[in-house]
């Protein structure tokens, strides 16, 4: 892991319930399902990174938004 996904590991470790991974029309996001707020990576290869460090944690992988 980079020093740059560690910054999101809040996303996983359990520091803040509710992430999920959304599949959209315009490809996978990052969804806070209890405070319906999406977070954004503007780097897309952090992004990746990021998403696929949720899915090797065991946060949700949705196919549309709860």
């Amino acid at each position: 892991m980079t020093d740059a996904a560690e910054e999101y590991a809040f996303l996983w470790n359990g520091t803040e319930d509710g992430w999920v991974v959304v599949q959209t029309d315009a490809g996978e996001a990052i969804y806070n399902s209890r405070t319906w707020r999406a977070l954004l990576i503007e780097d897309d290869d952090l992004a990746s990174q990021v998403i696929h460090l949720m899915q090797e944690h065991g946060c949700p992988y949705l196919d549309s938004m709860p």
